[in-house]
């Protein structure tokens, strides 16, 4: 008996699983998966970043190669930017002229830098400023406490004219 009903619960969970999977894959075969069009802006910007802090390379990071490691961590929408790493001093803007990448709608900044080991007992922050011609579209900080590295996002939205919506730091 104990037989037969182990054998009838495993054709109800199995052959239940197996009528849900089946009705899944049916009802998403109708389904039309529409990739977003993304929008290159045309008009040129400028980032400027102002550390309040030398930027330094992190100390725990592992090295598995030996090429330098890098100081700071610049994606624009995802999109690596490559930084020198004599340019980033302690509050000497950045200024990274004809920035690539940005989309019309939401775009993100992502920042990562390291503070010195020296200065783990002070607060730190980067400023992030987008700016076309001579006007400033967006300016944030992103802050971190006592030596940790300062890390965090910048949402903004672009419009076809080339304005600003608010924009939003997102710091961990």
């Amino acid at each position: 008996m104990r037989f037969v009903l182990t054998a009838v619960i495993w054709i109800v969970i199995v052959g239940g699983l197996w009528g849900y999977t089946r009705q899944r894959l049916q009802a998403e075969a109708g389904i039309e998966r529409i990739q977003p069009q993304l929008v290159q802006v045309t008009q040129k910007f400028d980032l400027i970043l102002t550390p309040t802090f030398s930027v330094e390379p992190d100390p725990f990071a592992l090295q598995v190669t030996d090429e330098l490691a890098v100081t700071m961590d610049l994606r624009i929408n995802g999109q690596q930017v490559a930084i020198a790493a004599d340019s980033l001093q302690r509050g000497v803007p950045l200024v990274i002229e004809d920035v690539r990448g940005l989309v019309e709608g939401q775009n993100e900044i992502y920042v990562q830098a390291s503070p010195p080991l020296s200065e783990s007992e002070k607060s730190h922050a980067v400023r992030v400023q987008l700016r076309r011609a001579s006007s400033s579209l967006m300016d944030n900080t992103i802050w971190a406490s006592q030596g940790a590295r300062v890390l965090g996002t910048v949402n903004f939205v672009l419009t076809a004219r080339g304005d600003s919506g608010t924009g939003e730091a997102d710091e961990h």
